[in-house]
């Protein structure tokens, strides 16, 4: 194949590729639709995590001392949770 052939192919991908997703932002555990995080505020700086599966308490209510601290801390519980959940499935 010619070097213009190749590059109208390449071309006809990537815009094939970009016309499927009109939304082509990462999904992260956030989109998750089962779990709820719920990070709340307190007065002294705080923050306090609580996690839900299907309305159930899978993560105990803790307090962290960043809201960044406490989104990290969901991801790492909602990611070892949905490996256990998959491997039960098994």
């Amino acid at each position: 194949m010619s070097i213009e052939k190749n590059l109208r192919k390449f071309i006809r991908e990537e815009i094939a590729r970009n016309m499927h997703t009109l939304d082509d932002s990462p999904h992260t555990f956030e989109d998750f639709v089962d779990y709820d995080i719920q990070i709340d505020g307190d007065s002294e700086g705080g923050f306090f995590l609580t996690i839900f599966y299907l309305d159930k308490k899978i993560f105990p209510t803790t307090k962290f001392n960043s809201r960044e601290d406490a989104q990290s801390q969901s991801r790492l519980v909602i990611d070892n949770d949905r490996v256990a959940r998959m491997n039960k499935n098994q």
